[in-house]
């Protein structure tokens, strides 16, 4: 889905994790993007609870909507939010949408592997679909794509990196934390 449509705001945010890129259509969230501590320098605060620069730009609506975003994104990666809890605009095909609502089932804490998924949505043949639904995720740890695992619980296939993806998981308990020896 292309967000450059007016009718759309985008909002930049950077906390410790890196920056993260909202999406409103008006009070509804309708995307967030991680774009990651190697970005390229920002002019975007980095603080947790950091006002974006344009915040005097923004309607009250979408300025609502964003501290909400913020506070809910921060709590859970503070491992203090099991589920969000923000009006969301979801656009997508209705595979997608099939594929992303099977997502937000699984529980916090838990995986599930793309074969799992494809069962719960009625198409059990339907990994390899299920896998670029996931991709195309406009609402990456809201719609919960990083709880999806491969066979035996391998960490495949995150478009946001196999890091993150371990160490959301991580923050969640599905996984233990691993030492790392020198």
């Amino acid at each position: 889905m292309n967000f450059s449509d007016s009718r759309f705001t985008t909002v930049a945010h950077r906390n410790l994790w890196g920056e993260w890129t909202f999406v409103f259509e008006k009070s509804k969230l309708c995307s967030l993007r991680y774009t990651g501590e190697e970005a390229a320098p920002s002019a975007v605060q980095a603080c947790a609870y950091a006002e974006p620069d344009a915040v005097h730009e923004l309607s009250s609506t979408v300025a609502r909507a964003y501290r909400k975003a913020v506070q809910q994104l921060n709590l859970y990666l503070a491992g203090k939010l099991h589920e969000f809890s923000l009006p969301l605009k979801i656009y997508g095909t209705d595979f997608q949408k099939k594929v992303w609502d099977a997502i937000t089932q699984i529980p916090y804490g838990e995986t599930r592997t793309y074969q799992q998924v494809a069962e719960a949505v009625g198409e059990p043949r339907a990994t390899r679909a299920v896998g670029a639904a996931l991709s195309a995720n406009p609402l990456q740890l809201i719609l919960p794509c990083h709880r999806v695992v491969g066979k035996g619980g391998s960490l495949v296939g995150y478009a946001l990196g196999l890091d993150l993806k371990r160490r959301l998981l991580v923050i969640e308990g599905a996984i233990p934390q691993e030492l790392l020896l020198e």
